[in-house]
């Protein structure tokens, strides 16, 4: 995020810094059918988009050197990613050719993807390569289903249809502030895989307005950061919500020109259809939410990426990783099992979002759009 939107986003806090209460807000009130979060029907369409549109695998530092591999899930979709040799970056099924086993587990490095089953192995571009007693079997050897791919800006993107396609910028004008944060340059940290009782766009939703940090967050986030003084702007389908930390009033004494946003705010991209890349003063989070077997369960993969030259140990990001998680989980997760489990209830027909929370309202409407 370059300086002339720092400044320019400084410039709307405290406009409503100084309004004494205050944050950017959507036109009018939206309501949610509650059967948008129970509905099998909507809920198999749901499962088929993320499966298919261009998604967010993971940050360059997923696959960080040539010759490196990872395992993720696209949807319902075992992937492998894998760098080659020369640096490019390919996305395949996780899925041999013989008989279906997943050829790569976990992440690592590797000169090629063997199959632990009976052993066929192929390249890290996903070309078949040999098979154990090949004359037993007809024609050449078929390599991995491939997929398509981009890596642009420091993220990698995919989508689980082999004969999808993936535009030339996905993200559709916020590369121009993702781009000059350098995600490229980081490194993978590790990701946490867990699944809760909730449907999987109340994982999304936790983190679409400051509203709640006051109450849910009393002790842990509401002494960090207001829940007043948030900004939203949209990029196409995705999102942009600034959460205003409370040092924010060290800018009080600042000349304008001296004055920096990132130290002070809290920046989440909600990346349409599932993940939320959020931008923490040293590091970043990913967050990425999967439908599970019912409308009633969601996977969810909570990713760290950290600086390769910080000073800082293994032993202090694992600390911060352990918190971050338990916070959430123990918070956020866990109040999103209620809700879900009050959908079931008559108690409602719907649920509201409103004017102060526009990035909730913008992420329903874009993931409608995606369904229609």
């Amino acid at each position: 995020m370059d300086l002339i939107t720092q400044h320019a986003l400084i410039e709307r806090i405290e406009h409503h810094r100084a309004a004494g209460r205050g944050t950017d807000t959507a036109p009018s009130v939206m309501h949610v059918p509650v059967s948008d979060y129970t509905d099998v029907e909507r809920f198999a369409r749901e499962r088929q988009v993320i499966a298919t549109a261009p998604a967010v695998v993971g940050l360059s530092g997923l696959v960080p050197t040539p010759r490196s591999f990872a395992t993720v899930m696209v949807g319902d979709q075992p992937v492998v990613v894998t760098r080659d040799d020369d640096g490019s970056v390919h996305a395949m099924l996780n899925v041999c050719r013989h008989r279906g086993a997943e050829v790569a587990q976990g992440c690592g490095s590797a000169a090629r993807l063997t199959c632990p089953y009976h052993g066929w192995v192929y390249g890290l571009d996903g070309a078949g390569m040999s098979r154990r007693r090949g004359e037993h079997f007809d024609g050449e050897l078929v390599g991995l289903t491939r997929l398509p791919v981009l890596e642009r800006d420091g993220i990698i993107w995919t989508c689980g249809d082999p004969d999808g396609t993936l535009p030339d910028q996905p993200l559709h004008g916020a590369e121009r502030e993702l781009g000059p944060l350098g995600l490229d340059r980081l490194r993978w940290f590790g990701t946490r895989t867990f699944t809760r009782p909730i449907n999987w766009k109340l994982a999304v939703d936790t983190f679409c307005e400051a509203y709640h940090l006051t109450t849910l967050h009393r002790t842990t986030l509401a002494p960090l950061i207001h829940d007043d003084f948030a900004l939203f702007d949209d990029f196409g389908p995705h999102g942009r919500m600034i959460a205003t930390r409370r040092s924010i009033a060290e800018l009080d004494d600042m000349a304008p020109d001296d004055r920096r946003l990132l130290p002070h705010a809290t920046v989440l991209w909600f990346v349409v259809p599932n993940t939320v890349l959020i931008h923490q003063q040293d590091h970043i989070q990913l967050y990425q939410s999967r439908p599970g077997s019912s409308p009633d369960e969601a996977h969810l993969d909570v990713s760290l990426y950290v600086p390769t030259d910080d000073g800082h140990d293994d032993h202090y990001w694992r600390k911060n990783f352990d918190l971050l998680v338990d916070v959430t989980d123990a918070e956020d997760f866990t109040t999103a099992a209620g809700i879900q489990r009050g959908a079931h209830t008559r108690a409602q027909e719907h649920v509201v979002f409103g004017r102060n929370e526009p990035a909730l309202q913008h992420f329903h409407r874009s993931i409608d759009r995606l369904l229609a």
